[in-house]
């Protein structure tokens, strides 16, 4: 059986790339189905041209491994889930390729970055984190392991969290931000008409310096692009909105020092009738790929 993007799958430990299939909705909260989102995306990849027109980056002179999915419990205990996660990424990133985790619910993002940190300590670390909801809620529906608490609980650990396309957020999450001095919120509105907001991230995220972990959940752009997300948010980003904010992360000004340690791609959930949300992911893989050439 062929691999993401229909090539071969690589052993790890020879691999560039090491994709974690994470097929999790334990603590999902509106629209499932993202269990089924890491299958998606394997399947719609290999739909995708090897070669990235933008770029003239070939992927298919990289080696990709998908790795076996991580299966939650019976229980879908997110505590428990998440440790798993944290044991396969931790073995993952002994291995020379970027580790790059296919959810799956955004609460995997936690234990991937304490995972690509090698610490619990997260201090020095910076989590750019695209996504229409903030996920600063300090409990969610009797746990603090929710999707809804994710960026909450890196802040905690000393995480400087940018924030982008995010349109909604409840009271007590912005006065929780707002008094927190490592979370950057930069919001949909602000950035739609390309102004001086716009230039302002931009400018940002070409210049972070040190450990940099890129997690993306698919509802931080237009619905269109990704319509069966859990919970879509109209106003989101579009297609080329969102690929200038990554080109200026991975491809960033030569004085500066920016090391991705990890990425992600969450809540992509399938859906009847369209391919639409799993190519989407599919190629959001793909544009980080070539944007580090």
């Amino acid at each position: 059986m062929s691999g993401f993007l229909d090539l071969p799958n690589a052993a790890m430990d020879q691999a560039d790339v090491i994709l974690l299939p994470l097929p999790f909705e334990g603590t999902v909260s509106y629209g499932r189905g993202t269990a089924k989102g890491p299958e998606s995306v394997l399947v719609a990849s290999r739909q995708v041209e090897t070669f990235d027109e933008e770029t003239g980056v070939e992927l298919d002179d990289l080696s990709f491994c998908w790795t076996e999915d991580i299966h939650p419990s019976s229980d879908l205990d997110p505590a428990l889930y998440h440790e798993e996660v944290h044991k396969a990424a931790t073995l993952a990133h002994q291995h020379r390729g970027l580790v790059i985790g296919v959810g799956g619910e955004h609460s995997v993002t936690a234990p991937l970055v304490h995972a690509a940190a090698g610490s619990d300590d997260l201090s020095g670390i910076t989590v750019v984190h695209f996504d229409a909801h903030a996920d600063l809620r300090d409990t969610y529906q009797g746990t603090a392991h929710s999707h809804a608490c994710v960026m909450r609980r890196l802040l905690e650990r000393g995480a400087v969290v940018l924030s982008i396309g995010l349109r909604s957020i409840s009271r007590a999450e912005s006065d929780h931000g707002q008094d927190a001095s490592n979370w950057e919120p930069y919001f949909a509105h602000q950035l739609h008409d390309g102004g001086p907001a716009e230039e302002r991230l931009i400018e940002r995220l070409a210049n972070i310096s040190g450990k940099t972990y890129l997690t993306i959940d698919v509802d931080c752009l237009d619905a269109s692009l990704s319509p069966g997300t859990g919970t879509p948010e109209p106003g989101g980003l579009s297609w080329w909105q969102a690929m200038n904010y990554l080109r200026a992360i991975l491809q960033p000004v030569p004085e500066s020092k920016t090391v991705l340690i990890g990425a992600d791609i969450t809540e992509t959930a399938p859906m009847e009738g369209t391919q639409v949300n799993e190519f989407t992911a599919a190629r959001l893989v793909c544009k980080i790929l070539a944007y580090l050439g």
